[in-house]
């Protein structure tokens, strides 16, 4: 798939929106911006005004220009799924003006339940991204890139349709921990999306596959 240098600039501006945002409130911001949160959505950790208007979203920017080289540079790019493709490319822009914007409400004093928002939103991606994971064939740039999977285009495809599963479900449990923000449905997600999978490789593997 070929990926269009105006969809790139477009994503780009998408990301340093906050920036804008952050300077046009800049008079009414804290000098110190709540960022990190604990599971119960309880502030934890706070970073500099100009770190986070400025920092944050540049970052963010570099970060999708990074994907995007390695996308485009992939010798079996034509293997990726397309529509996953679109999903990757926009997942940071979407997430940091998502994320930016709750943490410029929470500073100014709003009442936002961050522990859901960020549940729902995460969970509603892995949901989508979990749809289109056994769509995509053999790549280095997506996916579950195990030394077993990479090896081996039938493990590959294998593991990425008992992993599209898995990952559906653990964008539910993400959404149902919206209303609970418990480390352990977090964790049992993580584990379901991550760990099953990789251990159901190395199984084919260890079978020749």
């Amino acid at each position: 798939m070929k990926l269009s240098k105006t969809m790139l600039v477009l994503a780009v501006i998408i990301t340093l929106i906050p920036c804008l945002v952050g300077v046009f409130l800049w008079g009414r911001l804290p000098e110190r911006i709540p960022t990190n949160f604990n599971f119960s959505g309880e502030i934890s950790g706070y970073s500099s005004k100009g770190s986070f208007v400025i920092g944050m979203p540049v970052m963010m920017a570099v970060v999708e220009l990074v994907l995007y080289f390695f996308i485009v540079n992939d010798p079996k790019r034509n293997n990726m799924s397309r529509k996953l493709i679109t999903i990757s490319f926009w997942i940071i822009p979407v997430l940091t003006v998502f994320m930016m914007m709750l943490c410029y409400g929470i500073a100014l004093g709003m009442r936002i339940d961050i522990g859901m928002a960020v549940n729902l939103i995460l969970g509603i991606f892995l949901v989508i991204t979990g749809n289109y994971l056994p769509k995509t064939r053999q790549n280095y740039s997506m996916g579950i890139k195990l030394p077993w999977t990479l090896s081996s285009e039938e493990n590959w495809n294998k593991t990425h349709r008992m992993a599209g599963w898995l990952w559906v479900a653990g964008g539910v449990l993400f959404m149902i921990n919206a209303f609970f923000k418990s480390p352990f449905l977090m964790v049992l997600a993580l584990i379901l999306m991550s760990g099953i999978p990789a251990g159901y490789s190395f199984w084919l593997y260890k079978r020749g596959i």
